[in-house]
Parts: structure tokens; C-alpha cells; sequence
């Protein structure tokens, strides 16, 4: 099935079970998924009418032209995204255009001022036993979780392991560093490839994001040349 009637699935999914879509290029090879959506917690918008808004903005099919500004998770998802593509792609260096190349969406649909797990942690629950079964989210060939602690894959737990079907790889990084991140690939579909790191925001290292992007700008050759992108 191809992605385009993918994403109309999921997009009716999501207005049916309430979940948060996201927002940039559906047809695009990389998603990144964040801990959670922003949402003026002041405004008289309750957060059904937020989540139509959204649907109906996924539908359009409106993204990558609003302005840059100073959000810094935006401007990390802008830097990332460019030094993957640049310089076989042009950038406009006034606007939030990566969700040309890019797909984002949320591990969690409820959104928050601050983040804060405990709180989050029924609504991430039934996230991810939504992604598991999404077919949208399941064909990307590049997820990045930059949602930190929001997902677990330790001696315990195998969230990412058990949600998107894959084997940890390779962790980068000192173990010391707060900009650390961990590979893991579907053995048995050379296509897949998911990065888990922490969220995007503040603190992030210009070193991380090269290297996450040599990573990927990697993988995605490698694919291209398979003839499996």
C-alpha cells in the first residue's frame, strides 16, 4: 500500500481515537517523534477543537513554510534536517522548511506546558500501542525519538524494542553527556532504522546533531542505492 493511502488512514485513526497527528511531509523518509505538542494552555481552545484544527491542518497538507523563529526544538529539527540534505537540497533561511523533508508527530497527544512523565505516562501507554499497529508510522525508513526518558528500553523494559520492531545497535555519545543517542535496526528489514535521543530543545550540541545526521544521510544512501527509497 502505498504512503499516500497510508496517511489517509492514519489520519482518520487519529481523529477517531483522538490522537495527535503531527504535521509535515507524509511522504517524506524521516519521522521525528518529540515528547509531546505545545498548546497555549491559556486560550479557550479545548483540546478536541486543538486536535480538529490539526487534523484539518494535515489534511491541507500545510506545512514548511512557517517563519523561522526562536523555538529552539524547531530550529534543532531545522539543523538536523539540512545537514542530512544540504547540499544536494536548498534551504530558505526564513522559514521552518524541514517539514518538507520530515514528518513530525508526539509520543504523547495530551499536551503539556512542562514535561513531566509521571503525568504523561498512561497517555504515552496508549501512544505507543497506537504506533505499533499505525502502518503510517511503521513505513518510515528513519524514526527519531527525541523524547528522552518518555521511552524506555532497558533490562526491563523494551518499549522501543516491542513498538517499532527493531534491536538496539550502537550507542554514541560519552556516557557522562547529556547529548547521547542509541541506534537500533529491524534485522530482518535493511530499510529501518530508529535513533532514540533526548528531546531537541535547549542544551543540544552542534557535535550530536552531526553526527546523528552522517547517520542518517548514510543510511539513506545506502537505501538509495538498494533502490529500496
Amino acid at each position: 500500500m502505498d504512503r499516500k493511502r497510508l496517511f489517509e488512514m492514519f489520519l482518520e485513526e487519529c481523529k477517531d481515537h483522538n490522537e495527535w497527528c503531527g504535521q509535515g511531509n507524509p511522504n517524506a523518509h524521516i519521522m521525528i517523534i518529540g515528547k509531546e505538542p505545545y498548546m497555549d494552555l491559556k486560550t479557550k481552545i479545548s483540546l478536541q477543537e486543538e486536535l480538529q484544527r490539526q487534523y484539518e491542518r494535515c489534511k491541507r497538507g500545510d506545512f514548511g513554510n512557517a517563519k523561522r523563529g526562536k523555538n529552539p526544538t524547531w530550529c534543532n529539527y531545522q539543523s538536523l534536517i539540512e545537514k542530512v540534505y544540504k547540499p544536494k537540497v536548498e534551504f530558505n533561511s526564513g522559514l521552518f522548511d524541514f517539514e518538507k523533508y520530515a514528518f513530525t508527530t508526539e509520543l504523547s497527544s495530551k499536551p503539556r506546558k512542562n514535561s513531566k512523565y509521571s503525568e504523561a505516562k498512561p497517555f504515552i501507554q496508549e501512544r505507543l500501542r497506537f504506533f505499533e499497529k499505525s502502518k503510517f508510522i511503521q513505513d518510515f525508513p528513519v524514526i527519531i525519538l527525541a523524547c528522552g526518558g518518555y521511552i524506555k528500553n532497558d533490562d526491563k523494559v523494551r518499549e522501543i524494542d516491542n513498538t517499532f520492531h527493531v534491536e538496539f545497535s550502537q550507542e554514541y555519545g560519552k556516557k557522562e553527556s547529556k547529548n547521547r543517542f542509541w541506534t537500533h535496526v529491524d534485522k530482518n528489514d535493511p530499510r529501518r532504522l530508529v535513533i532514540h535521543t533526548r528531546q531537541l530543545s535547549n542544551g543540544v550540541s552542534c557535535e550530536m546533531i552531526d553526527e546523528m545526521a552522517t547517520i542518517i544521510r548514510d543510511h539513506l544512501e545506502h537505501l538509495r542505492k538498494l533502490g529500496l527509497i
